[in-house]
């Protein structure tokens, strides 16, 4: 890998054995601001893309009492977020699926939640599955990472590699990708440095006898972050479908 980068596991796997909760940028402080500005409604369907360890999931249920469906297909992150679930006595509905062909019917959602998991799937086929299950007028909130300017070919070499993505969209990507699987009204609620992501964790539940080698690779996520920092920033995109 360039830039000094050395992989040694799977970025994904690494969240799910440390059990990091609101490990997307901005974590859950974020999440809170983003869903408290919106008006769920109690009889509201929310669907939770790539739940983790429940964390968000578990605030939509508790802040809210909306009816909540959390989907991963990590089995250690369904595990936990299962768990979590059990402790706080929460009715939240956990699915183990997948992102890019969703087992819901048509008009399933008022609202679609996804924290930093599109980047990690086929974004074409994630997002018109997203737009699918939503209900007409539902409402689609996105935080991912974007290119803040053209990206050299080892930034991208290196963030493809340690994150195991495709590509690396800019915002104006980001924006026709949405509008091409039919959402109309895209707004940006906000956007900020991704050295965010290396806020203060306080959310961990994490597995036995973790491998050294996923301590390397949290090191390095890391030093990616600080070294790119002002290159690669997020967004979070407030959707409408048409």
């Amino acid at each position: 890998m360039n830039g000094g980068f050395q992989i040694k596991g799977n970025y994904l796997d690494l969240l799910a054995y440390f059990g990091i909760g609101g490990a997307h940028p901005g974590g859950l402080d974020l999440t809170k601001t983003v869903l408290d500005a919106e008006n769920i409604l109690s009889s509201d369907h929310v669907l939770d893309l790539g739940c983790g360890t429940g964390q968000t999931s578990a605030y939509l249920a508790r802040q809210y009492n909306c009816h909540v469906t959390a989907i991963d297909n990590h089995p250690i992150m369904l595990e936990k977020s299962n768990h979590r679930f059990q402790l706080e006595q929460l009715p939240v509905r956990v699915i183990n699926g997948n992102a890019e062909k969703l087992a819901f019917q048509d008009d399933s959602f008022d609202y679609v939640f996804s924290e930093s998991v599109v980047i990690f799937t086929d974004i074409t086929k994630t997002l018109n599955e997203l737009s699918r299950v939503l209900r007409k007028d539902g409402k689609l909130i996105l935080i991912e990472m974007i290119a803040e300017q053209t990206l050299t070919e080892e930034l991208i070499s290196d963030v493809c590699e340690l994150y195991g993505i495709k590509k690396i969209l800019n915002e104006d990507e980001w924006k026709i990708s949405l509008q091409d699987a039919g959402f109309n009204q895209i707004e940006i609620l906000k956007q900020q440095s991704a050295e965010l992501i290396n806020t203060e964790i306080q959310d961990l539940n994490q597995s036995k006898d973790i491998r050294l080698e996923f301590y390397d690779l949290w090191d390095q996520h890391h030093q990616l972050i600080h070294q790119y920092r002002k290159l690669l920033s997020y967004r979070v995109f407030r959707c409408l479908r048409s």
